[in-house]
């Protein structure tokens, strides 16, 4: 007997947009519930910002050698397991973060990265296989609108459970929504596309990967897009945050600021509609400029908390419509038989987003105090901007 399925059963356990946009939420509330917890309590634990970046220097580090071994554990274990593997690494994370100590905050932050990496890789591979190119203008913006909703709510959250409710209590939100999000991942199951030849070849050696990716311009373009995105981005996670701590605003003011720079995702699909329209390239180097315009005013304004969150603020604006639209230049640039390799290469832009800046910003804390964070992340995004003229007008 033929049963007609609602429309909305089908799109929520159907491989498509609304599906990766879902995980993707989940993730994201998992992620996000902690993202502004880590930062406070490093700097409770440790007591100095710049010890805060080294921090941060280290996990990032360790991160990014790790990441190279995802192509071989899919090669081994094929992909549904790596993703799975990655959302039981962000559970033991909350786990070990809970503990309040040292040890346990810098193996937490560590497991995190890997378990991100993991879920981050492997959902790229399935969103290209289900995804057609063409539609990854419309897919892309609907998977960060939904996002958005996580994003919000979770930094300002997890800040009112940590410094409200007990040292544990973000840290748990974080373990239920990784919870969720690997029975409805299994409730799925996901096939891997048995046409993409690179899910089924043995990876080469990383370093042949890397090689192989930078003599492509055009994935080396890709990777700067995001590169500088996500710069600020792990700026403005921490050094907000920390600012508003410093200057006694205090602790919910700076997530409160978090939150309402990741509202501004809710706008994503507009950004899709006016990239069909007028092209990307338009769109991502004025984002770059508007958020290194904006970034960079924040030091005029030190002195005033709330008119460097304005500033902070707007650059926000500027930076969700790179989120937008940033990925889109690798998604459609990757040959389809180096996906896992290619992909394992590109998403170093998270890894290195994290490890750079963490590195300059603890040098420039040394001897100068935030202004220099907000000068350099300006600086950085006007250096995108220009480097993002190079990309094709047709794209």
């Amino acid at each position: 007997m033929h049963v007609n399925h609602p429309i909305w059963l089908r799109q929520v356990s159907t491989p498509g947009a609304v599906v990766f946009a879902i995980m993707f939420t989940l993730e994201s509330l998992a992620r996000a519930s902690l993202a502004t917890v880590i930062p406070l309590q490093a700097y409770a634990l440790l007591q100095d910002a710049r010890d805060v970046s080294l921090l941060y220097f280290g996990v990032g580090t360790t991160g990014l050698i790790g990441s190279f071994t995802i192509p071989l554990l899919i090669r081994r274990f094929r992909r549904r397991w790596v993703y799975s593997m990655g959302v039981a690494f962000l559970i033991l994370a909350a786990a070990l973060l809970a503990t309040g100590t040292i040890a346990g905050q810098a193996f937490g932050m560590l497991i995190r990265a890997f378990g991100v990496a993991s879920t981050n890789i492997a959902l790229s591979l399935y969103v290209m296989d289900y995804i057609r190119r063409r539609d990854l203008v419309r897919s892309e913006p609907l998977k960060l609108m939904f996002g958005s909703l996580a994003w919000t709510a979770g930094p300002a959250l997890g800040v009112y459970l940590y410094r409200d409710v007990g040292q544990a209590a973000a840290e748990l939100l974080s373990a239920a929504s990784a919870a969720l999000l690997l029975g409805y991942f299994w409730v799925l199951r996901l096939q891997e596309n048995p046409a993409v030849a690179a899910a089924t070849r043995p990876p080469p050696n990383p370093i042949r990967s890397i090689a192989r990716f930078l003599a492509q311009p055009r994935l080396r373009l890709a990777w700067v897009i995001p590169f500088g995105r996500s710069c600020w981005w792990a700026m403005f996670f921490v050094y907000p945050p920390l600012y508003m701590v410093k200057t006694g605003v205090g602790e919910l003011a700076g997530a409160l600021l978090v939150s309402a720079g990741n509202a501004m995702l809710i706008m994503t699909p507009l950004v899709g509609r006016a990239a069909g329209r007028y092209g990307m390239r338009v769109l991502i180097v004025g984002a770059f400029i508007a958020s290194a315009l904006f970034t960079s005013m924040a030091v005029l304004f030190f002195e005033v908390p709330w008119a460097v969150a304005a500033c902070l603020l707007t650059a926000a604006v500027a930076a969700v419509v790179l989120d937008a639209v940033g990925n889109i230049p690798f998604l459609r640039s990757v040959h389809p038989y180096e996906r896992p390799q290619m992909t394992t290469v590109f998403r170093t832009y998270i890894d290195f987003s994290e490890l750079l800046p963490g590195a300059v910003f603890a040098l420039l804390l040394t001897f100068f105090d935030m202004r220099a964070v907000f000068l350099a992340s300006g600086l950085l995004m006007l250096t995108a901007a220009l480097l993002a003229r190079h990309l094709p007008r047709r794209m």
